[in-house]
């Protein structure tokens, strides 16, 4: 069961100038895609040193030539996500972007396909937010 959702997804950490998309979160998927018409409503493209290649989606091989990084909002939190860019026609016509178990690792996403839903863990969200810096003296 493909299970979607819509938030709100900028191209800023802050979360300004956020379009809504649609998300398929596939555990299936190590990667997170993005369609490029999608990706450009978002914000700038980088073009990767060389193409990467993908296969699986449809039963097929695919290539991307862009990376994007872009922020979700879960909960009270914008979540930074690179994506790989592909053409439109690689995913399916019905979301935006393809969220791997990457994306759902890190953020703390448990599927719940016996009712087409998720399920963020709080904890784990917030505890992702956080950067440990660490100081260094220089002597």
């Amino acid at each position: 069961m493909d299970i979607l959702k819509r938030f709100s997804v900028s191209y800023y950490p802050s979360g300004k100038e956020a379009v809504k998309l649609i998300l398929c979160f596939d555990s299936g998927s190590p990667r997170t895609f993005i369609k490029r018409s999608s990706a450009l409503k978002v914000g700038e493209l980088f073009e990767l040193a060389e193409p990467e290649r993908f296969g699986g989606l449809g039963g097929g091989d695919f290539q991307s030539k862009e990376i994007i990084l872009l922020y979700v909002k879960l909960l009270e939190f914008w979540c930074s996500q690179l994506c790989y860019v592909v053409e439109d026609d690689v995913l399916e016509k019905h979301y935006d972007i393809l969220a791997g178990h990457n994306f759902m690792q890190l953020y703390g996403i448990k599927l719940l396909p016996d009712i087409g839903d998720i399920e963020i863990d709080e904890t784990r969200l917030s505890l992702a937010q956080r950067i440990r810096m660490i100081k260094e003296r220089v002597f």
